[in-house]
C-alpha cells in the first residue's frame, strides 16, 4: 500500500488491495502473500475526508476478499495499524508487527465507530471486555501488549527486520489448512456466559466520561451485537449503528476540531 503520507485508505486504494489478492490466488507460483504498507505506517486508517460519502464496491468488500482468500495473508505492520487499518489487518490470517508499531480503533474519538468488520473481529480474537476496553476508549495498543492479548501473531525487532519476519512467517503457513479465519471462531465469546454484566458494567463506567455522546454507547452495542448475532449479522448491525452517527452532529463537529488541530499545528 503506497498511499502517501499515511496509506489512508483513500479511493483506489481498496481496490488495488482487490486486485492484488486476486493475482496472488490465480498466480500457481503463489503459496501466501504479504500486506505492508509503505513509507513510515501500514495503513493508518480510513482517509476522514471521506467519511460519510457513497463507498465503491470494492470499499465495501474488500476485507471479505481478503478474508476468503484461498491462500493465506499475513499484514507486516509498521508505524500504525489504526481504525480501517487494524480492520484490514483483522481480515488477513496472521498479523505480524515491529516492537514500536502501534494498533487500536479509535473512530469513538471521532464521533463514530469501527464500520469495517472491527467490532465483530476483535472481540472474537481477544474476547469482548478486552475489545469492549480497546473500541470504547480508542486507546493505542502498543504492540507487545497487541501480542498478549491475541492480536498479532508474531514480532519483528525492527522495520529492517519487518518484512522477513513477514516472509518467514508466510512460509511457515503457506500450507497450513483450513485458514484461521477470525469470523468462524466463537469460542471467545463464551466470556461473556460467566460475566454476563460486562456490557452494563461499561456503561456504568462511562456514565460521566461520555454524557451527552452516542458514539461510545453504539461501540457497546456492536460488541453486543458480536456476542448475540452470526458474524454477518453482526457486520450489518455494526453499518446501521455507524450510519446513525456519521452525518449527526457530534461526528461532524469532532471531525471539524479533528481537523483544525492539525491545521493549527501548521
Amino acid at each position: 500500500v503506497d498511499n502517501p503520507p499515511v496509506n489512508a485508505l483513500s479511493p483506489g486504494v481498496p481496490e488495488g488491495l482487490v486486485d492484488c489478492v486476486a493475482q496472488g490466488n490465480a498466480d500457481p507460483r503463489v503459496k501466501a502473500m504479504v500486506l505492508r504498507g509503505a513509507g513510515r505506517s501500514f495503513i493508518a486508517g480510513a482517509d476522514i475526508k471521506f467519511l460519510g460519502q457513497n463507498k465503491t464496491e470494492a470499499a465495501l468488500t474488500y476485507r471479505t476478499i481478503i478474508d476468503d482468500s484461498e491462500k493465506p495473508i499475513v499484514a507486516a505492520i509498521h508505524g500504525y495499524a489504526l481504525g480501517g487499518g487494524l480492520e484490514t489487518a483483522l481480515a488477513c490470517q496472521y498479523r505480524v508487527a515491529t516492537e514500536d508499531a502501534k494498533v487500536g480503533l479509535p473512530e469513538v474519538l471521532i464521533g463514530v465507530l469501527p464500520g469495517g468488520g472491527g467490532t465483530q473481529r476483535l472481540p472474537r480474537l481477544v474476547g469482548p471486555k478486552a475489545a469492549l476496553e480497546i473500541i470504547v476508549t480508542g486507546r493505542h495498543v502498543t504492540a507487545p501488549g497487541a501480542k498478549e492479548l491475541g492480536i498479532l501473531n508474531n514480532l519483528a525487532t525492527d522495520n529492517d527486520a519487518l518484512l522477513d519476519t513477514a516472509i518467514a512467517h508466510a512460509e511457515k503457513v503457506a500450507d497450513v489448512r483450513p485458514l484461521p479465519r477470525i469470523r468462524d471462531d466463537d469460542s471467545k465469546l463464551a466470556a461473556t456466559k460467566y460475566d454476563p454484566d460486562i456490557f452494563d458494567t461499561m456503561r456504568k463506567k462511562i456514565a460521566r466520561r461520555a454524557r451527552n455522546q452516542k458514539a461510545p454507547y453504539n461501540c457497546i452495542k456492536c460488541v453486543e451485537a458480536a456476542v448475540e448475532l452470526p458474524f454477518d449479522e453482526g457486520v450489518a448491525r455494526e453499518r446501521e449503528l455507524f450510519d446513525e452517527l456519521v452525518m449527526a452532529d457530534e461526528a461532524k463537529s469532532l471531525r471539524y476540531a479533528f481537523f483544525a488541530e492539525r491545521q493549527a499545528n501548521k
